[in-house]
């Protein structure tokens, strides 16, 4: 399907104003070297294996199986989260991001880009492009909230972990951490990057206290001010193991493993420089 002139793919695009992470193209059919990624995670764990290895050896110089999987995931985490909580949160759409409808561009023992199998979305009866033949229309907030955790969830993160696990000795609770931070990213940079403050707010806090929601108390979410200026901060409860996979060898803001004093501290850098 051409990327162009389709809903989903004009709200993405007004998305991608803010960055290119927050954009996702449609798998274009006539381009060979496209993999089903249920296909690899579900299907072939020697082939995950071998990837999450040589990810690990090239960009990481580890053959430390745990730090290779945790680079892994957060590379995938975000070429899909980004874009997903993106649309909920600015369009009130959620994208389908399915295992079965997303498709990875392979290059060498990698990949080189992520896409849609299909520009499929929920969305709500006042969207604009309601009646167009792509979009599920959902009756209210509750049951949108619902198929983005549907989505993040249960058809996403909660195949592809166990998969990690499986096949490439990721550790479960430190991959979960993973996906909560990246949630807490996107968050954190929509409240920077656009006029819908307390949309972001409301819809994470709703992620983040939701006791049905695997990311329950995983962060806390927190505003903070410094010299006259706001940033949108999260306090994780676990750690992704970023600063491992890191040249610089530098905790996140948030981690877990410093205490709010150098969190603190740590926020306010990030106001200075947002500004």
């Amino acid at each position: 399907m051409p990327n162009s002139n389709h809903p989903l793919v004009d709200s993405l695009r007004r998305a991608a104003e803010l960055g290119a992470v927050y954009d996702m193209p449609v798998r274009d059919f006539e381009q060979s070297g496209w993999v089903n990624a249920l296909s690899l995670f579900q299907e072939d764990d020697q082939r995950l294996q071998d990837i999450v290895a040589a990810l690990g050896k090239a960009f990481l110089g580890t053959e430390n199986q745990h730090l290779a999987a945790s680079g892994f995931i957060i590379a995938y985490l975000t070429r899909v989260v980004y874009p997903l909580i993106a649309q909920y949160v600015l369009e009130n759409r959620v994208i389908d991001v399915s295992l079965g409808n997303l498709d990875f561009h392979t290059k060498g023992q990698g990949f080189d880009a992520t896409a849609l199998g299909q520009p499929r979305f929920a969305a709500l009866p006042d969207d604009p492009d309601a009646s167009h033949s792509d979009t599920e229309i959902v009756p209210d907030e509750a049951v949108l909230y619902a198929r983005l955790k549907e989505q993040l969830f249960d058809a996403n993160f909660g195949l592809l972990i166990p998969a990690l696990c499986r096949s490439a000795k990721a550790s479960e609770k430190v991959s979960w951490n993973a996906v909560a931070a990246s949630c807490a990213h996107v968050f954190y940079w929509l409240y920077e990057l656009t006029d819908r403050k307390e949309d972001v707010m409301r819809h994470a806090e709703g992620l983040f206290t939701d006791e049905t929601s695997p990311m329950y108390q995983q962060v806390r979410m927190e505003l903070l001010e410094h010299e006259g200026k706001k940033g949108y901060f999260a306090r994780r409860a676990g750690c992704c193991l970023y600063w491992k996979v890191r040249e610089d060898d530098i905790y996140c803001a948030g981690c877990v493993i410093l205490s709010d004093e150098d969190q603190d501290t740590r926020f306010r850098k990030l106001i200075v420089a947002q500004t």
